[in-house]
């Protein structure tokens, strides 16, 4: 039954799209403009629409996190990001995560606080005021297409950000809702996520772990878990790591925590000589998105599953190129650089010999 609910969700959400679509094109028709125009301007429009409200929801957590005392750290949207460091903001085309909009990262230094359920509520407060706005606006100018498409927009974009499933905003309240002890495990993702974007090279990825009961539930703390799994990779604890990751996989309904798994499994059998299994994870829909990802940790696994299991000399190569392109600009803390360097290092080593 939950799960026809949130379908039928999802169902209206893109529904609204549909109808915000509709709105902006027949606004432009009631203006007179001709059957060409009046598609361009409507979905020039509606698109638009899209990510100035992509950039005020982002906004709407930026002036919460404000009001509760966060720092911005990073503000992003599509793959460009803006990062504030020592005062100054500097943008760089890097994203925070795949397939995201958009991106608002804060850091706190009173995690006491139990205020951060306000400030990821930031954004779906952002969706009802202007859900209000342009109530305002189509009873003022009786323009109601064009506010109908903000409406209908803001409509689809707060049905999506309130599910309590994946990575949403509702999500993350619910959990924290559920579960408040999850709070320290959040501000904990929020120090380590600043910090690969400040200075990564100051600290090791086992600073930002801490000890998670088994029979803790919810994203904050199983990413906690995940990074524990990887530096028991870093650390060469194989056997260790596996069972951290397959842990975090059996119990989770998350599925970015899912797919963090499955790559880092993947990233096992590889080290294992398992080109079975690797082959098997390495087929899976969100571990295929990580790949692509133009990073240094991901291009260096990809490497090496290029030249191990699909024993593709030419995509090897490929992949190791945009590794070391993208060591130093990859956001990797001290340890986790070191360790893909060696690795790396150690593939090139091995193609040298012919192996």
């Amino acid at each position: 039954m939950k799960k026809i609910g949130i379908y039928l969700v999802y169902v209206l959400a893109v529904v609204f799209i549909m109808l915000a679509f509709a709105c902006g094109t027949i606004a432009f028709a009631e203006l007179g403009y001709s059957a060409l125009l009046v598609f361009s301007f409507g979905y020039a429009f509606a698109f638009l629409s899209m990510y100035v409200i992509l950039i005020l929801h982002e906004l709407g957590h930026a002036f919460c996190g404000y009001l509760t005392g966060y720092r911005l750290v990073a503000f992003g949207l599509g793959h460009f990001i803006l990062t504030k460091k020592l005062g100054r903001f500097h943008l760089s085309r890097t994203a925070i995560l795949k397939n995201v909009g958009a991106q608002y990262i804060g850091l706190k230094e009173d995690e006491s606080d139990q205020r951060i359920i306000l400030m990821l509520s930031g954004g779906l407060m952002v969706h009802l005021s202007l859900i209000l706005l342009a109530i305002v606006f189509g009873f003022l100018t009786r323009s109601w297409y064009f506010a109908g498409t903000w409406i209908f927009l803001n409509l689809s974009f707060f049905l999506n950000n309130i599910l309590p499933v994946g990575i949403t905003d509702g999500a993350k309240i619910w959990e924290l809702l559920q579960h408040p002890e999850n709070t320290k495990y959040a501000y904990l993702m929020l120090r380590h996520s600043a910090q690969t974007l400040l200075a990564p090279q100051e600290y090791d990825l086992k600073d930002f772990i801490m000890p998670v009961d088994e029979e803790v539930r919810g994203s904050f703390a199983e990413s906690v878990q995940t990074l524990q799994g990887l530096v028991f990779i870093l650390d060469d604890n194989i056997e260790l790591a596996k069972q951290q990751f397959q842990s975090v996989l059996d119990k989770t309904d998350n599925p970015m925590s899912k797919t963090s798994s499955q790559i880092y499994l993947l990233q096992v059998a590889l080290m294992e000589g398992d080109n079975k299994k690797a082959e098997e994870y390495a087929s899976i829909r969100g571990v295929k998105s990580f790949l692509s990802l133009k990073t240094a940790d991901m291009q260096v696994i990809q490497a090496w599953y290029q030249f191990k299991v699909k024993k593709d000399v030419v995509q090897t190569h490929k992949a190791m190129k945009v590794a070391r392109q993208k060591m130093n600009s990859s956001r990797m803390l001290r340890d986790e650089k070191r360790y893909y360097e060696n690795w790396l290092a150690e593939l090139e080593k091995e193609l040298a010999e012919g192996v």
